[in-house]
């Protein structure tokens, strides 16, 4: 089972670390990288019932 951040568009958290170490290095780059936040619908999608921003800037603050 894959450990997703952003359930919208089933980026996994592996996937974030791999754009970070890819040298992206804001919510920007890494969200161009991987497609996270494209279908906005995290109230339905994510268990926590917010949108993964945080979660993703938590990622690049712990792996830049």
């Amino acid at each position: 089972m894959y450990e997703y951040i952003c359930y919208c568009d089933k980026v996994t958290k592996g996937d974030i670390i791999s754009a970070v170490f890819g040298g992206a290095k804001t919510l920007k780059e890494v969200t161009a990288v991987i497609g996270a936040m494209t279908h906005s619908n995290c109230k339905e999608n994510n268990p926590k019932g917010v949108c993964c921003e945080n979660d993703i800037m938590e990622l690049i603050k712990e792996y830049s």
